[in-house]
């Protein structure tokens, strides 16, 4: 059974909650992301955060998860071979009257790159490509970065993790929370039967 908390932290970790209104976090997300965030520390010295979204084109007919998971593989491989070091969280959500799409967090080595704009090119470029579309200058947007919130409102995405920042725990608990997004309740449970919604880095057992 899916445990929830409506609680306005998890681990001491800020989280997007709202006990009034009934907003609830999944648990088992909340928790992965904590994992991958604390193997991040042992294994980076600086950690850049960013998030992006993932949509379908209008009309295309793909219900399971193979594409995500071919794109998420190319992609991975690409910040690969970048030294990058990528780890990341994703989650499957959608309505039952709209295709599905992916959210995504993603942890990076801050000593190899300070900016997410080409992150999210060659994140475009890949999704484009995986789903077979025709080449486009720019791409089609289906890949969302994450800069403006629901209302249209200016947020930041990409954050520079320092060990010596003395803002250092502050930023890392507003990365926390922007990530905690991921394990919202809404708009889960409409996934097929035998389709994951949840998605995230392998970490070495011993950690």
């Amino acid at each position: 059974m899916k445990k929830t908390t409506t609680d306005s932290t998890y681990n001491n970790y800020p989280i997007m909650t709202d006990e009034k209104r009934g907003l609830a976090c999944d648990e088992k997300i909340l928790h992965e992301i904590e994992r991958q965030f604390d193997y991040a520390e042992e294994t980076k010295n600086k950690i850049f955060f960013m998030r992006y979204d993932i949509r379908f084109p209008e009309g295309y007919n793909h219900v399971d998860n193979g594409v995500f998971r071919e794109f998420q593989s190319k992609f991975m491989k690409n910040l690969s071979r970048k030294g990058l070091k990528p780890q990341y969280v994703a989650v499957r959500e959608q309505s039952k009257e709209k295709h599905q799409h992916y959210h995504v967090a993603l942890l990076l080595d801050g000593q190899k790159t300070q900016s997410i704009h080409n992150h999210i090119q060659t994140a475009e470029r890949l999704w484009d490509l995986t789903l077979g579309l025709p080449e486009k200058e720019n791409g089609y947007g289906l890949i969302d970065n994450c800069t403006t919130n629901r209302n249209g409102d200016k947020q930041e995405n990409g954050v520079m993790l320092r060990y010596d920042d003395p803002w250092r725990y502050d930023k890392k608990e507003s990365c926390f929370k922007r990530a905690s997004y991921l394990a919202k309740c809404t708009t889960k449970g409409n996934t097929p039967k035998g389709q994951r919604e949840l998605f995230s880095s392998r970490i070495p057992k011993e950690k």
